[in-house]
Formats: C-alpha cells, sequence, structure tokens
C-alpha cells in the first residue's frame, strides 16, 4: 500500500459567486483525506475505485480527526467495502434469481426481485 498516494488526496473545495463576470473564491479549505469524519466517505462503485465524499469539507471541519492514523483510517475504509461487497453480492444473487424465473418461465413477466 502506497501511504504516500493516500496523503496526497486532499479535496480544495472551491465555492464560488459569479459577479460582473468574475468570479469570488468564498472559501478553500485543505484537508487530509484519511482525517476526515467516518460518515464522510462513501463507496458508490469498489471496482472502479470510487470513494465519494457525503459531505464538503467545509462541513465537516469541526469534526475532522487531525490524528487519524493510516491503520484507523483502514479500519474505516475497509468496514465500508465489506459492506459494500456484501450489498453487491446480494443485490446480485437477487437479479441473478430474477433472470433464471424470466428464463424458466418462457420469457414472460420479466421483473427483478427487491
Amino acid at each position: 500500500m502506497n501511504y504516500e498516494k493516500i496523503s496526497e488526496k486532499i479535496e480544495l473545495q472551491i465555492e464560488t459567486l459569479i459577479k460582473n463576470s468574475s468570479r469570488d473564491i468564498e472559501y478553500i479549505r485543505v484537508a487530509p483525506f484519511h482525517c476526515l469524519p467516518e460518515n464522510t466517505y462513501r463507496i458508490e462503485n469498489l471496482g472502479t475505485g470510487q470513494v465519494r465524499l457525503n459531505y464538503t469539507i467545509n462541513q465537516v471541519w469541526d469534526e475532522i480527526n487531525w490524528n487519524r492514523s493510516y491503520n484507523d483510517f483502514f479500519d474505516i475504509f475497509c468496514g465500508l467495502a465489506i459492506t459494500h461487497y456484501k450489498r453487491v453480492k446480494s443485490d446480485a444473487e437477487k437479479r441473478i434469481k430474477s433472470i433464471e424465473q424470466f428464463k424458466n418461465g418462457g420469457y414472460q413477466n420479466f421483473r427483478f426481485i427487491r
């Protein structure tokens, strides 16, 4: 695992106001990715490595754990990844069952099982 790459990941949040064809920077906040609050991280598609943020850095600024270790971050991230894979597995199994029922039913009345 390349810890340096993780520490380089930051979010630069720039809110702009457009006035007279110019932009005024409202704020700039920078924080190490691994220090953000646990509920900030969201995995949308682990296959492509997309970790998204539920909040802007500005929204969680007072909750940032500036002393979080990489190991503590990996505990959080691994938990999210495991939960994601369990959900994806469950969804995939339901879709497979729906397709099998469609096939076995003579290709009539297809619907995904929820």
